[in-house]
């Protein structure tokens, strides 16, 4: 049973090991890259987005969809695995309004392959999918390039996996600090403290020898020479999650945190010397809990504030805090060993009277299958470009979140690779979330929002490939 899912992608990969490391690329072609940027946003400009964990092999495809506000030309730069080997570069156009998916694997199906995606204009962003039998994980590229980003939520306790992946898509080469925190405060860990990324080119780190049996485990990459883009990915039985870092802010929403019947957390680190107090608000389709949890977070050491008690699913969490912290919500598949009742699939939680026993039985059968984590949304927006996947078998939810105290009315157009396919003006109650069901296999690739009043957006995809949990992006 020992890494059902991380054989599956090790099956794919062409480097494997402890530390993996991609191949130094060729000095061309010589991208234009953007520098660095605190907040991922797409803006009326040409820009650049990153996907580091980008995979196709013979067993696991690969998907990256786009979507553009305005006309532009878009090229795609798959770097490759194999030493020496030129990169393979794709350009295409979109229209104005449009959005399409594009199967890496028929471009480049060699294993690991991050990706480079370049706009001429937009607004216009990228996301990623990557799936399999028994697989799916998902997450937005980012157009940021901070100095310092946190990435909470990874764990090594037993059956759990937690691999950290710095994706180097410049020229320069990068030199980067690794600081690690667990429930045991700072963890040190001498062998991979500072790391060197070639240009062009990634490493791959797996904390379970380094740091094992960690419930909790949050990481903070500094580049002190050059910058890099790195990805958490966590893996268990059930399925694998993947999510970007980010950098610190002082309120995260998520849309959606209760994907698939799969139990919610939120994984916080703070970014300072001082602990921080948290509040988190729950926001359901009929309306908010305000102060539903309270934690105060100690300087040293990550939390994880589950979620599942607050409320029934589906809704989604705000969060406030009195200091810079990042947030990210873990989904996972409850354990059904510890026999306390977590995890039942009942709309609500069954009640018993003085004398009476419960007598339901719940099996892991009865869950869907998967493993989901997202990166929060630190700033709302009354726009949004959202890069989307459906697959056969499962079904995709685009969510919104109106956490003011004004009602905002939505457009929402769904675009496709010709033009937008349709439009809708939704309605969206304040303190409320709202599902929007993404038809399948009608060559919805994306969508624009636009809204009266700053709302968030996210989606999910939940089937019986897993679950995945994709924050959405604003335009600036």
């Amino acid at each position: 049973m020992r890494r059902i899912l991380l054989l599956l992608v090790a099956a794919a990969a062409v480097v494997a090991g402890i530390l993996q490391v991609g191949p130094e690329a060729d000095p061309t072609p010589d991208f234009e890259l953007a520098q660095a940027e605190q907040v991922d946003e797409a803006e009326a400009s040409p820009t650049v987005w990153y996907c580091p964990w980008i995979a196709a092999s013979d067993i696991l495809d690969n998907t990256i969809s786009v979507a553009t506000e305005a006309d532009a030309s878009v090229v795609m730069t798959l770097l490759d695995p194999l030493a020496n080997a030129e990169p393979t570069v794709f350009p295409f156009d979109l229209l104005a309004e449009s959005a399409t998916r594009i199967d890496t694997g028929v471009l480049l199906r060699s294993g690991e392959s991050p990706a480079i995606v370049e706009f001429s204009n937009g607004p216009a962003a990228a996301a990623s999918l990557q799936f399999a039998d028994g697989l799916v994980s998902a997450d937005k590229c980012t157009v940021s390039a901070p100095v310092e980003w946190y990435l909470p939520g990874g764990s090594t306790k037993t059956g759990s996996f937690t691999q950290l992946r710095l994706f180097n898509p410049f020229a320069d080469n990068a030199e980067v600090e690794i600081t690690a925190h667990s429930e045991f405060n700072l963890d040190l860990i001498p062998d991979i403290a500072q790391i060197d990324v070639a240009g062009r080119s990634w490493t791959t780190i797996d904390f379970e020898p380094f740091l094992p049996f960690r419930d909790e485990l949050a990481i903070k990459v500094t580049a002190t020479t050059g910058l890099v883009i790195p990805v958490m990915v966590r893996t268990d039985e059930h399925g694998e999650a993947t999510w970007n870092g980010s950098s610190p802010s002082e309120t995260w929403e998520f849309p959606v945190v209760s994907p698939g019947k799969l139990v919610p957390s939120i994984a916080i680190v703070t970014a300072g010397d001082d602990d921080v107090t948290v509040t988190i608000d729950i926001v359901t389709e009929t309306g908010i809990i305000v102060d539903a949890r309270q934690v105060t977070l100690d300087s040293t050491a990550p939390a994880l504030v589950p979620l599942e008690d607050l409320a029934v699913a589906p809704y989604g969490a705000r969060l406030s805090a009195s200091a810079p912290i990042v947030a990210t919500v873990v989904a996972s598949v409850p354990d059904l060993s510890e026999g306390d009742g977590e995890g039942s699939l009942d709309d609500a939680t069954p009640s018993t009277t003085a004398g009476e026993t419960d007598t339901t039985v719940t099996t892991e059968d009865d869950f869907a299958r998967g493993l989901a984590g997202t990166t929060g949304i630190p700033v709302l927006s009354p726009s949004w470009i959202i890069p989307i996947e459906t697959l056969p078998g499962s079904d995709t939810t685009l969510w919104l979140m109106n956490s003011g105290v004004d009602p905002a009315t939505v457009t929402v157009v769904a675009l496709s690779e010709d033009e937008f396919l349709s439009q809708e003006t939704v309605q969206l109650a304040p303190g409320t979330i709202l599902p929007i069901p993404v038809p399948g296999e009608t060559g919805v690739f994306g969508y624009r929002l636009t809204s009266d009043v700053p709302i968030s957006a996210a989606w999910e995809i939940v089937g019986n490939r897993g679950v995945a949990l994709v924050a959405g992006i604003p335009t600036g």
